[in-house]
């Protein structure tokens, strides 16, 4: 564009930026090539040249989860709507979000935004080490590198415990998903310190997975070692679905009447007239506010940030008594 416009390369780089100042007679002669050519400026041209593109990577290993699908397109609305580009990456067994980093920094991003559960901290100390600002959406690591933004977890397993208590359940359960990941753990930590302090010190519970696959096969496990169980508190929705197909169909039991199911997350199928589900709500938007803010103005020292969820109560458990 230069050569034909007549102009130095620098000027027309500085038009291209929008940085710095160009006399009048040098940005007409750029126009009239602009529009001679319909010239559209190239982000990964501009990228090379700069050393850094104006794209977030976005990270997940489990988009097959329903809340994830609705998470991803909140993320990217709003980058968007802030002039930045998105660029997906989902991991796919046997590959881990772990494999997936060094691809995603080979693209030069702004940031990461990292959604799945499953990730150890050697991803966000891969992004650290390279100068490249990370958030861990919805979980976070107690040791390691990188930002987090997570609704309040144990405040919600403290909740749920309350709310099955005040229903009248007497023998309750818990249905979680991976052991050691941040969200199961705390949820879990929630759930069993409420009941330890009314008195309630042996609580059954199986962990494995964040699916409605486990959710099913859990109930029947769990009812098995456990008849006398009237309550479950499932890690997510997800497990919780799988519960109450597994509680009507494979058991025969009547939820709320028999058993009553409490899940997390509220993400599209808690609503469905087939399940109706009790659960606590993930602030989604002002977490992904937040994350997205953490990102642009990484002041290099990890920070945490903890939302409260929203109690959202439907037909899973039966009025209070």
């Amino acid at each position: 564009m230069a050569r034909f416009a007549g102009v130095s390369q620098a000027a027309v780089s500085r038009f291209i930026s929008g940085k710095g100042a160009i006399s009048q007679e040098v940005r007409e002669k750029i126009l009239k090539v602009v529009d001679l050519v319909d010239y559209q400026p190239n982000p990964l041209a501009r990228g090379l040249s700069s050393g850094k593109f104006n794209i977030i990577a976005i990270v997940m290993a489990n988009i097959t989860n329903p809340w994830y699908p609705v998470v991803l397109e909140l993320i990217t609305r709003e980058l968007h709507r802030r002039g930045l580009q998105t660029l997906l990456f989902n991991a796919t067994p046997p590959q881990t979000v772990d494999d997936l980093m060094p691809l995603v920094l080979q693209y030069r991003v702004r940031g990461v935004i990292i959604t799945t559960a499953s990730l150890t901290t050697l991803g966000a100390d891969l992004c650290v080490k390279q100068g490249v600002p990370v958030v861990m959406f919805n979980r976070y690591a107690q040791t390691g590198n990188g930002h987090s933004v997570s609704t309040d977890n144990i405040g919600g397993g403290r909740l749920a415990a309350d709310v099955l208590l005040e229903s009248g359940s007497k023998v309750l359960g818990y249905l979680g998903g991976m052991p050691s990941v941040s969200t199961n753990r705390d949820r879990r930590t929630g759930f069993l310190e409420r009941l330890a302090e009314l008195g309630m010190t042996s609580v059954p519970l199986l962990e494995k997975e964040f699916t409605y696959a486990w959710g099913y096969e859990a109930t029947q496990m769990l009812l098995a070692r456990h008849p006398d169980i009237d309550a479950l508190f499932c890690a997510d929705d997800e497990i919780a679905s799988g519960a109450i197909d597994a509680l009507r169909f494979a058991l025969g039991k009547r939820v709320p009447e028999d058993v009553r199911v409490f899940g997390f997350d509220d993400h599209p199928v808690a609503s469905n007239a087939a399940y109706q589900m009790t659960t606590i709500r993930q602030p989604v938007e002002d977490m992904i506010t937040a994350a997205i803010e953490l990102l642009l103005q990484d002041s290099g020292k990890n920070e945490r940030r903890l939302l409260p969820g929203q109690l959202i109560y439907r037909n899973s458990t039966p009025e209070k008594r």
